[in-house]
């Protein structure tokens, strides 16, 4: 977690589509996690070299940048330990093929099922810190 103490997991999401960004805050925030959302890659990268996500959820097809690319660079910058999901409606052999190179720890198919979503992010880091009421 980067060495900072927070009460809920924080869950980088990016995908340039915003009814997808704005359900998976929702489910995100429902599940007790702490959603940090954006629609293009480049605010993403800006906010991951002060910041460290606990996991992150990217869409392969960005408007500025591949998420392959935005993968390479949160693996570069925060490690091995940071599980990282690409999802996308390509699942193409190449695309498939190309994601260990960048790190990715688990590909989703477009749409995304989201109790299926959600048994990946609790089997990476847990289940979430609901903050006391």
């Amino acid at each position: 977690m980067c060495g900072q103490e927070r009460t809920a997991l924080r869950v980088l999401v990016v995908d340039d589509n915003q009814f997808v960004t704005q359900s998976l805050f929702s489910l995100l925030r429902s599940e007790g996690f702490d959603p940090i959302v954006f629609q293009s890659a480049q605010p993403a990268l800006e906010f991951i070299r002060g910041n460290c996500p606990d996991i992150a959820l990217i869409d392969l097809h960005l408007p500025d940048l591949s998420g392959l690319e935005l993968s390479r660079e949160l693996r570069q910058t925060h490690g091995d330990g940071l599980p990282i999901i690409i999802f996308s409606g390509d699942s193409s052999l190449e695309t498939l093929k190309a994601l260990s190179g960048v790190g990715a720890t688990f590909f989703m198919a477009k749409p995304v099922n989201a109790p299926h979503l959600m048994e990946c992010i609790k089997q990476w880091t847990g289940p979430a810190k609901v903050p006391p009421t």
